[in-house]
């Protein structure tokens, strides 16, 4: 039977600036509050690739220099800055019913119900995927024996990111018997020099004992991230323009030599094609062998904001991973912008992008460091991703969290911050909550309020309905609830101060959070991991009613990745991966654990329930002299099937009793000489 095509949608983002012959204005509706949550400007749209081209040249030729259009500046030694800084900071009635998501067995940790989100672990409660040192395992868990069933080596696709000593990011989504897998990261070419580089494998998982890759989608970008609604997925890549390789650098520091690298410089943008600013694909089928290739981009439906922002370019694909389809290369929606947050929720797809100051507006003495671009995406119809409208707002986002859509309203929450960065000093850092609506193509700022954090930057932020709640760090934690009830006149209702802070938050009940992130001193210094419960049912009073720490532990991989976070609200379970390491106290010794800690977590308390580790097996490790200086592996994951808890590291998935917390099964994954 013939396998039938959907079309793979692409929205293509290019910051770039001023208009030029051949394109048309959209008309936003007029009026609003606060103009400036349109920074990006109305949008042009351009007729016609000879236009596209024309803008982008123009724009090009008003910005290159002897170096190109690169160099460094204060600006750029800003921006490094900050972002170090932030880093550094930083059930089933009988045998025949298909398991019930959620009830049967725990889904990813995702943001918002219903939109699933890529990870290196998923199960539909009789099989598990797993991705782990660029290997994928087929885990059948059915007969209540997890027996591993295959492996689909990915080491031929990583090796052309560098070889076996680094892996690239690799995550995947499972739909029916389709698994998408993405491996994302940077390449070398001897030729071309360094580039990002996506790759989409869609695998037929039909024969389980043989899997198979049915098509590959190799695209010059980085997956910025993706979303699966129901059997639709979309992707989001970043891509640069490849004109930088034509450029020359000067010979010496003399204007003869600076001026003859400016003219040659000049004339490749003039001489230039629309391959060299737009990202290219390459689509292999395995069925026929054949192979098509293409630029991603239609430039009659492709915008541009008015406000130069870059060269950078963003892409959304969309593929229909729906029983009997393939994904291919279909029509393009394509929007001029750069992306670096992805939000997404049933039926609309917000990218933000963090914009830095211009360099000519450096020294201004009222000179903000950064604001952030949105743009938002229709991802509901059967025809693909379509353009809507784009706002903005000032200072810049922590994660996707930073946003949610409630009721027709996007709600952002932003740190605001000075050219030279929050962490100075003078205090002059604050955060805001921003909430933005669609009028015509803009998203307009119909309410904010600020004054969060003074001197201080935001940890952590969850909105749930009509409340938002935004911790911020620097020495205290504050922890503010702010009613958003009425969209014009949002409100900051409570605060909380208490040492450390929380860098994620996650409802387990009604007007109960859990908080998990960093104990600290009264000087700021982080002392260990701790996990609060906030019972914030009088908004105007929240509270920290019961705390758990660990001392000397590190950051848990759920402070800076939710899809790490178990809780299961059935029974109250939360389990994080958790690892510690240094001198033990009396003996001098060098000690380290990795491993998985469980809570029973709700209103009445936290209790501690136990730990879970892997150890790498003695012939693996003697195997790979050298590679591990510790024989724990940490473990990244965990997930319930029935009444077991799964847990994944690099060295295997792990079952576990529910209720004693001890070893059911254990299914090794071995190491490779290679792979280390």
């Amino acid at each position: 039977m013939m396998r039938k095509s959907t079309s793979l949608l692409v929205a293509i983002a290019i910051l770039v600036g001023s208009a030029g012959p051949g394109y048309t204005q959209s008309q936003p509706a007029p009026g609003g509050p606060a103009e400036e949550a349109a920074a990006p400007g109305k949008l042009i749209q351009f007729d016609s690739c000879a236009a596209f081209l024309d803008h982008l040249k123009a724009e090009a030729l008003e910005r290159v220099g002897p170096y190109g259009l690169g160099g460094a500046t204060p600006f750029a030694i800003a921006r490094s800055a900050e972002v170090a800084a932030e880093e550094e900071a930083s059930a089933a009635s009988d045998a025949q019913t298909v398991p019930v998501a959620g009830v049967d067995y725990s889904t990813t940790n995702v943001q918002e119900v219903g939109v699933d989100e890529p990870d290196i672990v998923k199960t539909d409660g009789r099989r598990v995927l797993a991705l782990a040192r660029g290997v994928l395992y087929y885990i059948d868990v059915s007969s209540g024996t997890p027996t591993l069933v295959s492996t689909y080596d990915l080491w031929p696709w990583n090796e052309r990111f560098g070889g076996g000593w680094r892996v690239p990011d690799n995550q995947m989504f499972l739909s029916g018997d389709t698994a998408l897998l993405m491996i994302s990261g940077f390449r070398f070419d001897p030729q071309l020099g360094t580039e990002e580089q996506t790759i989409v494998l869609q695998i037929d998982l039909s024969e389980p004992e043989v899997l198979a890759v049915a098509r590959t989608l190799t695209i010059e970008g980085r997956l910025v991230s993706a979303r699966l609604v129901g059997d639709r997925a979309a992707l989001v890549i970043s891509s640069g323009s490849r004109i930088e390789r034509e450029f020359v650098n000067p010979a010496s520091r003399y204007p003869s030599a600076m001026w003859r690298a400016e003219r040659a410089n000049r004339t490749a943008i003039r001489e230039s094609t629309l391959e060299h600013w737009v990202p290219g694909y390459e689509l292999s089928i395995r069925s026929s062998s054949a192979s098509t290739r293409g630029a991603l981009i239609d430039c009659t439906t492709t915008y541009a904001p008015e406000q130069f922002s870059g060269f950078d370019l963003l892409s959304v694909l969309t593929f229909d991973l729906g029983e009997g389809t393939d994904i291919e290369v279909g029509s393009m929606a394509t929007v001029m912008a750069g992306g670096d947050t992805v939000y997404a929720s049933s039926e609309r797809l917000y990218v933000a992008n963090r914009r830095w100051i211009d360099r000519n507006d450096f020294g201004a003495e009222d000179a903000q460091g950064v604001t952030t671009h949105i743009h938002r995406f229709d991802v509901s119809g059967s025809d693909g991703p379509a353009y809507e409208a784009s706002g903005s707002v000032d200072g810049f986002l922590l994660n996707q969290f930073a946003m949610s859509e409630h009721e027709g309203y996007l709600r952002v929450a932003s740190t605001d911050t000075p050219v030279w960065g929050w962490w100075r000093q003078d205090g002059t850092s604050v955060s805001r909550v921003d909430v933005l609506q669609r009028d015509g193509a803009e998203l307009r700022l119909v309410g904010s309020v600020g004054g969060l954090g003074q001197g201080e930057r935001i940890y952590a932020v969850r909105f749930i309905g009509d409340i938002g709640y935004v911790v911020t760090f620097r020495q205290i934690d504050p922890l503010y609830t702010v009613d958003l009830s009425d969209p014009s006149d949002p409100r900051v209702v409570g605060e909380l101060k208490i040492p450390g802070y929380s860098a994620y938050l996650h409802p387990i009940g009604k007007n109960v959070l859990l908080g998990v992130g960093q104990d600290a001193d009264e000087l700021g210094r982080v002392l260990g991991t701790q996990v609060s419960v906030f019972d914030v049912s009088d908004l105007a009073n929240p509270v920290r009613t019961h705390q758990f720490k660990l001392p000397r532990s590190s950051r848990t991989e759920v402070e800076f990745n939710h899809r790490a976070f178990l809780y299961r609200p059935q029974t109250g379970l939360a389990v994080l991966p958790i690892g510690w390491w240094g001198y033990r106290e009396g003996s001098g010794e060098w000690e380290s654990y990795q491993g998985a800690i469980a809570f029973q977590v709700g209103p009445e308390g936290i209790e501690r329930l136990g730990m879970v580790e892997h150890e790498y097996d003695k012939r693996d490790l003697a195997e790979v002299s050298g590679a591990y200086r510790w024989p724990y592996a940490p473990i990244r994951r965990s997930f319930v099937i029935g009444q077991r808890l799964f847990t994944l590291s690099d060295a295997g998935l792990k079952g576990s009793d529910l209720s004693s917390l001890s070893d059911s099964s254990w299914t090794r994954f071995p190491l490779r000489p290679s792979v280390h």
